[in-house]
């Protein structure tokens, strides 16, 4: 994890400990199974078991079944980092880019120009950002890219991620 630590700001501290809030139903400090799946229900964001195991599995870091805030915040803070490198990856400026200079990004991704973005070339992109990169980091990049699931993002696919970072 990239932020392995308390958060300090206090703002930023107000903040996640709002967000932490809707989730703790009961007020006791820590998030269970049942208040995760609640608090994700009351927000409209499906999930799987599935999910909720993972989620756990990463969030959860002393396992014993209950996220407190520092978890909370640890898990927070490494999301952000994670949305501003993706911004990075993908050359997010301040203002949305013209149609062409989103064609030019795209093409930089798509290594053999055939119209897709594979895992080998995002895991190349991030390799070359970063220096490194998990696979691990690449499957949820490209989960949440590919939208219509066929392990590779389109054009189409590209644009709608775009416009998410742009919005966020």
């Amino acid at each position: 994890m990239c932020a392995q630590k308390l958060v300090t700001d206090k703002e930023s501290t107000e903040y996640i400990r709002k967000i932490f809030n809707t989730f703790d139903i009961n007020g006791d400090g820590v998030i269970t199974i049942d208040e995760l799946k609640e608090g994700l229900r009351k927000n409209g964001i499906k999930y799987t078991d599935t999910d909720i195991y993972h989620f756990m599995r990463q969030v959860d870091t002393d396992g014993n079944g209950e996220i407190d805030f520092n978890e909370f915040s640890v898990f927070w803070i490494d999301e952000l980092h994670k949305e501003e490198e993706k911004k990075r990856l993908f050359d997010v400026k301040s203002t949305f880019p013209t149609l062409s200079e989103l064609k030019h990004q795209f093409a930089k991704l798509d290594v053999d120009g055939n119209g897709v973005i594979t895992f080998d070339e995002v895991k190349l992109a991030l390799v070359n950002r970063r220096g490194h990169c998990s696979d691990t980091d690449v499957y949820k990049l490209m989960r949440e890219a590919d939208e219509d699931g066929d392990g590779q993002i389109d054009f189409d696919e590209f644009l709608v991620m775009m416009a998410k970072l742009y919005t966020k």
